[in-house]
């Protein structure tokens, strides 16, 4: 049941507000004492003219009452109060199908609407409690009270401020979580009335309201028992309850002398809820609360409670007023959305314009008649233009996915686009109803920045909605670390990897709290990791750190986990955790590892010992015993730790360190626990600070040639000890360089010739000496000590070239320092490059053999660079040009639009060179083709063009009957585009009729019939003859034809060419030629075939013996093929209607091959099928009497004559006697016996049924034993009846076949 209570206080009120207090009190009383939780949330809406407010919302009734208490009243006395503006706060704050009760005794009728349609949004329930009305109840503040009471169920009652409690005890019951309405009317006059309203079985209670002007009674006719009066307020309002004993119609009458309002409400579980969507649904959640005006709206209903096979029939739009007139009834049935007998829905009607009831009608799962009627009523409310909304801003990192998201609220169904600068993005979408909508972008870049609108378009209006997207940086990322377990004492260190190119700050959190960089204990040190020392239980927990820039914040969380109680072991010896518990019931033991299962390999004994064997160091960790029982559970924890004999070994076996500086050794321990490092030299052990003999390290500060020798450091734990052994050598830290003569001074080489810087240096140890150049580019491949001289440090060329030219440094360095010399090369001997002449221009024919532009190199020194422009822009990589070994730019295949200047450009260090060719690419003339004929009138003006291109451009001449044209003609004109113009053409006197030949011949006197298949190509043969050339046209069906389409072609000088004939080409063509002598027709009648298609059906078909069966044959063709059937190659005759054979009752004889075959003048197409008559077991004809009488030791034979298509399984049984120890009932009881074959029957030696028997109980049948044989084909059944506190063999036997048994 929905969880639902508010309530809005307020006006001028001392006297009552008090009593309000008390009331409100009880009733949260009241409501906590209950099983079930009717109030989920209160609302406290105090209002005094002009304010509203502060709202109070919470769920603790405490909180409520304080709230409620704390009120005070001001002013009053003025009427007019903000009462609709606390109401529509009210409604808003409070959860859907709250009670919401306002006090007060003034009218105010601002918000009216808005209130009334909050309210049939929550579907909520206003009560007005009135201690005065301002003398005038006709006023528009009051009338809108009574609006809003007689849409939401609720009502008006008038008492004075003395009754306010009795009231308040009235709502104290009235508040119920599955309270259902039953009938709302309001009447304008007094009266009587009589309703008659059907009460079904899961009311509980019914509750009969009535609030209005004038002395009334009511009275409930025919079942006036147990009436119970909560309320009664003289002139004012009545409330009485009654629980109905019997389910049925029952008629309630009330009595009132003024205007009144009744309600009548019950306690039921059954109930609904009603939604309304433009388009059927299926889903409640994808309706709204309210109908639309003006469309075709659907109806969905969500009933509760109601169980199988109850239904749902009808739902009833009634009239809100007094009569409650019927506006409208639909139909109902079951939705199917997989949740059986709760949704419903009806056809689609129009809202009406009246404020209207929905009354919904059924019967619940006992048939009983069921009525329920909404708490609100409704009103048709006019659609808006969806509302479109989307964040102002949208923030995104470059390089990273980004989305677009836009939101629609909408009732009727849109289409929506993204736009950007007014331009698309993507596809317009469309939505059903209100929705969201979102575009991703992959990666984003700067370039997405900028406005971005989402537009929303329904037949309503349209909704806009703008973002402004900002593209920065991403914040730094953090990089997940594993998480630190210690033991207490120890020192922990937490890291966080952060990934960032931009500065960051990084903080550590714990708790919400900053941990400042140092704090005791905890210190960050200056890799910004977080170090904890001398480590406690309490520190264990969840940390976090945050790495910040301009950019943004990231967090990540490291675990600390401070072991307790450890335990430690070696690898491969057997460890035992012992772990007891008390309790009563007695508690039961189990074990896990840091919150997950044990692995298989450790188990847990029955006195919940945990047992580790051969252990390995991933058994290291914390492990949990908890005990539990039916009362609660308990735990410890234990942490393993792993330990091992220690290991040592040098970091460097030889350290070699500079006289007069510091010497460090080091030497790398392992073991657990970590042991202790000392240090000898020699037999002497060292003294060293604490710290160092952790570490593993020895600094000598000042290294003497002295201290040069043999160390030893050795690694002690509580397991043993191990050492390793490091020579210290002693060297100098001068290095005296040599002073060649090179070094210093600039070097002078002749361009090709070989060059050689040398260096020299010495010192202890060697230093190594390399080159590189001064400028920061890299030395050439082919540098270097090429001679064969004993030393280093000698820098060759073996051919300069002017690259070379820069200043060298050498730079000879060991491990104590490094020194440098410089020396400049310089390159002589440059000769600026210069290109051979040729031809300035070359002129070729498009698409004509290649062409190569020369561009020959006659001197440079270095070897000049070559590379060639067209219009001043290097060539692009890739294209058709290519450079060849001589330096000509070659072109395989010229086209139109390579022509252009070229230059070809030589450079190298000592000047540059360039020569231009202008490429001239001639195009052959062509005429652009145009129509063949042109019709105009005498006298009237004609133009035939003629589109000519080529380069350079083309002269036009005209010819008329290879008769050229002369320019000074005066009747003809060619204008400056080449078109011909006429100024006056004239018929000229016609020579020849136009004739027709057909195949050679001429035409026919009567149609020629032509005869194609689906898809073959067709030509209809008019070759027209005349003078002048007669112009020929085409009709089907009387119908012109398109010279040409995408299957019909028209041929010179006439011919019809249709591509891939269809049927729907099968027709009357006529061929017309016509020129001013006449015309000529022939015609065609063309008639297009389908070869015949037979539709397949099965390939066998199994039909038991005695049933009718059709066989039927689909056959499509044109024309319409006939249809045969044979059986086993014969023909049958008869057949039925539309190719069928039909079979009234089928016998084993009419098993066979059946072939359909359908055929014309098209083709022939054929089906077979394989029928098989099958027959259930049965009885042949018995050859012996039922007595077989043998003298013993004879032989016998029974006979078992078992008939059956396919042959069934036989088996025997014998009569036998079998005890039994207990009554099961008249049940029947069928043992398997044998397996397949006739055979001795075989009957259970025993009273127990024989090992693997199978016992399956069946009803016995009123006609005789009639068990439900289980599925078995290869075994026999043996049937027993109880009889006389024994089981009695009946002796029937069992024959299975494949259709049935007997």
């Amino acid at each position: 049941p929905p969880q639902r209570g508010a309530r809005s206080a307020g006006g001028a009120g001392v006297q009552w507000v008090p009593r309000v207090m008390d009331g409100a009190s009880r009733i949260l009383e009241h409501s906590l004492s209950r099983g079930s939780r009717v109030i989920a949330n209160y609302a406290l809406v105090p209002f005094h003219d002009p304010d509203i407010g502060p709202v109070t919302l919470t769920s603790d009734p405490a909180v409520f009452q304080r709230e409620l208490r704390e009120l005070y009243v001001q002013g009053g006395g003025d009427c007019p109060e903000m009462s609709l503006g606390a109401i529509k706060a009210a409604v808003e704050v409070a959860n859907p199908g709250s009670f919401i009760y306002v006090f007060s005794d003034a009218r105010d009728y601002h918000k009216k609407d808005e209130v009334l349609q909050l309210l049939q949004l929550k579907q909520s329930q206003v009560v007005f409690v009135l201690t005065g009305d301002c003398g005038d109840r006709t006023h528009p503040g009051y009338l809108a009270y009574e609006e809003i009471a007689a849409s939401s169920s609720g009502q008006v009652f008038h008492l004075d401020k003395q009754q306010v409690t009795e009231v308040l005890k009235w709502v104290e019951s009235a508040i119920q979580a599955s309270k259902v309405h039953l009938l709302s009317t309001d009447h304008e006059e007094g009266g009587e009335h009589t309703w008659k309203i059907p009460f079904d079985p899961s009311l509980k209670e019914v509750t009969i309201s009535l609030s209005g002007l004038g002395a009334f009674a009511g009275r409930i006719l025919q079942r006036d028992d147990g009436l119970n009066v909560l309320l009664s307020i003289p002139d004012s309002a009545k409330v009485v309850a009654f629980k109905p004993e019997h389910p049925g119609l029952w008629s309630i009458k009330v009595y009132s002398s003024g205007r009144h309002s009744v309600r009548i409400t019950g306690i039921s579980n059954i109930d609904f809820r009603a939604g309304f969507s433009t388009q059927p649904s299926l889903d409640l959640n994808h309706t709204i609360e309210w109908p639309l005006q003006g469309v075709p709206i659907s109806l969905v209903i969500n009933s509760t409670g109601l169980r199988v096979p109850g239904r749902l029939d009808s739902v009833e739009l009634s009239h809100s007023s007094g009569s409650g007139r019927s506006l409208l009834t639909l139909p109902t049935q079951p939705l199917s959305n997989g949740s059986t007998h709760q949704l419903w829905g009806g056809p689609p009607f129009h809202s009406p314009q009246e404020r209207f009831y929905l009354k919904v009608k059924g019967k619940d799962h006992e048939g009983n008649p069921l009525l329920r009627v909404s708490g609100v009523s409704y009103r048709g409310v006019t659609p808006g233009a969806p509302l479109v909304s989307m964040p102002p801003r949208i923030h995104g990192y470059l390089h990273q996915p980004l989305q677009i998201s836009c939101s629609v609220h909408s009732a009727l169904p849109f289409r929506l686009q993204l736009r950007r600068d007014g331009a698309r993005l993507g596809e317009e979408r469309r939505f059903r109803d209100s929705g969201n909508s979102s575009w991703e972008i992959p990666r984003a870049s700067k370039a997405e920045e900028g406005t971005y609108e989402c537009t929303a378009v329904s037949r309503a209006g349209t909704g806009r909605a703008r973002t402004r997207i900002v593209v920065t940086d991403p914040p730094p990322q953090l990089v997940p670390v594993p998480n630190v377990t210690v033991s207490p004492g120890e020192t922990a260190i937490l890291s966080c990897l952060v990934l960032s190119e931009a500065p960051y700050n990084l903080t550590w959190v714990r708790d919400w709290r900053v941990l400042s960089a140092s704090t005791g204990r905890v210190t960050q040190l200056a890799d910004l990791s977080l170090e904890i020392k001398n480590t406690t239980p309490s520190d264990g927990g969840r940390y976090q750190c945050m790495a910040s820039n301009s950019n943004g914040v990231t967090r990540a969380s490291v675990w600390l986990l401070v072991r307790e109680a450890p335990q430690r072991f070696s690898q491969g010896m057997e460890v035992r955790v012992h772990c007891s518990a008390s309790g009563y019931p007695a508690p039961r033991i189990s074990w896990s590892r840091e919150g997950r299962a044990l692995q298989e390999d450790i188990r847990v004994d029955a006195q919940g010992t945990l047992i580790i064997q051969g252990v390995a160091p991933e058994d290291a960790g914390s492990y949990s015993c908890q005990a539990a029982n039916e009362i609660g559970r308990d735990e410890e924890t234990v942490t393993l730790y792993y330990t091992d004999t220690p290991s040592v070994s040098a970091v460097n076996g030889v350290v070699l360190a500079a006289e007069g500086e510091e010497a460090v050794l080091a030497c790398v321990a392992t073991g657990v626990p970590p042991p202790r490092v000392i240090w000898y030299r020699g037999d002497l052990e060292m003294i060293l600070a604490s710290e160092d003999s952790i570490s593993g390290m020895l600094r000598i500060p000042v290294v003497r040639e002295r201290d040069a020798g043999i160390y030893t450091c050795r690694a002690v734990n509580e397991l043993g000890d191990a050492t390793a052994e490091i020579r210290l050598e002693v060297g100098h830290g001068a290095i005296r360089l040599g002073d060649p003569p090179t070094l210093g001074d600039d070097v002078t080489v002749e361009l090709g010739r070989s060059a050689l810087l040398a260096c020299r240096a010495t010192g202890r140890p060697p230093p190594t000496i390399t080159w590189r150049r001064g400028d920061d580019q890299p030395l050439g491949p082919g540098l270097g000590s090429r001679t064969g001289w004993p030393d280093s440090g000698v820098l060759f060329f073996e051919s300069v070239v002017p690259e070379d030219q820069a200043p060298y440094v050498c730079e000879a360095e060991n491990v104590f320092g490094k020194v440098q010399a410089e020396a400049y090369l310089l390159v002589t001997g440059h000769v600026p490059p210069q290109i051979a002449s040729s031809a300035p221009t070359v002129r070729v024919l498009e698409r004509q053999p290649p062409v190569s532009l020369p561009c020959i190199v006659l001197a440079g020194r270095p070897r000049p660079e070559r590379r060639w422009l067209k219009a001043g822009v290097p060539l692009p990589p890739g294209s058709r040009h290519s450079v060849r070994a001589d330096g000509s730019l070659h072109l395989d295949q010229v086209l139109l639009e390579d022509a252009g200047r070229y230059s070809c450009v030589v450079s190298n260090t000592a000047g540059s060179h360039h020569r231009d060719v202008q490429l001239v690419v001639q195009v052959p003339p062509r005429i652009q083709p145009t129509a063949t004929h042109r019709i105009t009138n005498e006298g009237v003006p004609a133009s035939l063009p003629c589109v000519a291109s080529g380069v350079p451009t083309p002269t036009i001449t005209w010819t008329k009957e290879t008769n050229a044209l002369a320019s000074g003609d005066p009747h003809y004109n060619v204008s400056k585009d080449g078109t011909l113009v006429i100024p006056c053409p004239c018929i000229l006197p016609p020579t020849a009729k136009p004739r027709i030949l057909v195949n050679g011949s001429h035409e026919a006197e009567k149609p020629l019939r032509v005869t194609a298949k689906a898809g073959d190509e067709v030509t209809l043969d008019c070759e027209a003859q005349g003078s002048p050339p007669p112009l020929v046209t085409w009709t089907k069906d009387s119908r012109p034809m398109l010279p040409i389409t995408d299957r019909h072609h028209l041929l010179l000088p006439g011919s019809l060419r249709l591509a891939q004939a269809q049927v729907s080409d099968s027709g009357l063509y006529e061929c017309t030629a016509s020129n001013p002598a006449g015309s000529a027709t022939q015609y065609y009648i063309l008639r297009v075939q389908v070869p015949p298609q037979v539709q397949p059906g099965p390939r066998v078909l199994k039909v038991l013996v005695g049933e009718a069966v059709d066989l039927n044959c689909v056959a499509e063709g044109s024309p319409e093929p006939r249809v045969t059937w044979s059986k086993d190659g014969v023909a049958l005759r008869g057949e039925g209607p539309d190719g069928s054979v039909h079979f009234a009752a089928i016998q084993t004889s009419h098993a066979g091959t059946y072939r359909c075959e359908a055929s014309s003048s098209a083709g022939v197409d054929a089906w077979e099928l394989d029928l098989r008559v099958l027959e259930p077991p049965h009885w042949g004809a018995d050859e012996t009497s039922g007595l077989l009488e043998r003298i013993a030791g004879e032989n016998a034979s029974l006979p078992c004559p078992a008939r059956g298509e396919p042959g069934p399984w036989v088996g025997w049984a014998g009569e036998k006697t079998h005890p039994h120890s207990r009554a099961l009932g008249r049940s029947l009881w069928a043992v398997p016996m044998g397996m397949e074959g006739c055979g001795v029957p075989t009957i259970p030696p025993s009273m127990k049924p024989p090992s693997g028997t199978q016992w399956v109980p069946a009803r016995v049948a009123s006609s005789g034993f009639g068990p439900r044989w289980p599925e078995c084909l290869l075994c026999t059944w043996t049937v027993f009846s109880w009889r006389g506190g024994v089981w009695v063999f009946g002796g029937q036997v069992a024959a299975y076949g494949k259709t049935g048994r007997s």
